[in-house]
């Protein structure tokens, strides 16, 4: 079974530094002060890697591969709440293009329904007959 960790990286100068929160131990000096393992890599596509080996490492397992590691990237405000906004527009821009598609499914399904040759109802709905042929059949 493979064990599931998430790194949160985030830029630090010319480096990506990254701490694994489930993988930590209590601090030799005590105070309920806690040692949480971090790493560095140089590019960001490079931190899963990185952090796989030291995850691997801090557990003492033989094959890193047994390790998922998923990364969250901690980026600037600006830059996060864009890619929020981004991430919503897109969520509603698929919702609305499955919306739009079965409708036409059901415009293309009653006109060929009342009668009208896939042609016809290519033409009046402004799609190929193919497409219609497509939206009638699944």
């Amino acid at each position: 079974m493979t064990e599931v960790f998430e790194a949160v990286a985030h830029r630090d100068g010319k480096w990506w530094t990254f701490k694994i929160p489930a993988l930590s131990s209590p601090s030799p000096r005590g105070g309920g002060h806690r040692i949480v393992a971090m790493g560095q890599a140089r590019t960001a596509a490079e931190v899963e890697s990185v952090a796989r080996d030291l995850a691997a490492t801090w557990m003492d397992v033989d094959d890193p591969a047994a390790i998922d590691i998923r990364v969250t990237y901690r980026l600037p405000d600006p830059v996060g709440k864009n890619l929020e906004r981004a991430e919503s527009l897109e969520t509603r821009g698929r919702a609305a293009i499955s919306e739009a598609v079965a409708l036409r499914r059901s415009a293309a399904r009653a006109l060929t329904e009342a009668g009208l040759s896939q042609s016809d109802a290519a033409t009046v709905l402004g799609l190929s007959r193919q497409r219609v042929q497509q939206l009638v059949t699944t």
